[in-house]
């Protein structure tokens, strides 16, 4: 009897963390709606590459890129046209469908509504509730600091509905609404003396999204 109580607890340790290094199979999604379905339709042969920051600052881009192995696979399609990659253990979103540069971005944090993730500058500022005057100012203004090179290395924290796709750029203007559930967490916050500081800004993402 012992043996089949440990027989039965071994096997739900192991589904349970079959299903949690498989939650987005390795492989590429070509929609929102295939990672939502956790359903990659192409499995090409790509490699993984995270980005240096040399790279980085001639090329712009997010963090991560996506090399053809198989010569079949146009470039073109990895960088522009697949929604996400996951490589089993790790998902990641292509900015360039969000209008958040080239390439990848790793997914941070998720619950069953948000996915937490850091990208770079959008390229479409007024789609993010930004204005050209904001840039002086917004995150500590280090956008305005630094030049056009150091600029392609700055990353913003954003979070994306898992329901209608939308993808929100967090500021002190709005994290509020994101994370004023937690009456603890806002206290929290609001003690901070840094509050639109980038570093600061992803720390309580971090907090609520572990905690939702």
């Amino acid at each position: 009897m012992k043996k089949i109580a440990l027989f039965i607890f071994l096997f739900i340790i192991s589904y349970t963390l079959k299903a949690q290094t498989e939650k987005y199979p390795q492989g590429i999604y070509m929609s929102f709606q295939e990672v939502i379905d956790n359903y990659p339709s192409e499995n090409y042969t790509v490699e993984l590459e995270k980005r240096t920051k040399g790279k980085i600052k001639m090329n712009g881009g997010n963090d991560y890129q996506l090399n053809p192995v198989d010569k079949n696979v146009k470039r073109k399609i990895l960088k522009k046209e697949v929604y996400a990659y996951s490589d089993g253990n790790d998902l990641f979103l292509n900015g360039f469908k969000h209008e958040l540069q080239f390439w990848y971005s790793k997914v941070e944090g998720e619950n069953e509504n948000y996915f937490v993730f850091n990208a770079g500058i959008p390229m479409n500022m007024k789609k993010y509730g930004m204005e050209s005057s904001d840039i002086s100012y917004m995150f500590g203004g280090i956008i305005s600091a630094f030049s056009a090179a150091k600029r392609a290395l700055i990353r913003l924290p954003y979070v994306m509905d898992k329901h209608t796709q939308e993808v929100i750029l967090v500021s002190e203007k709005n994290i509020r609404d994101l994370i004023g559930e937690s009456s603890d967490l806002i206290k929290e916050y609001e003690k901070e003396p840094e509050k639109d500081d980038v570093e600061m800004l992803t720390k309580y993402l971090s907090k609520w999204i572990s905690e939702k």
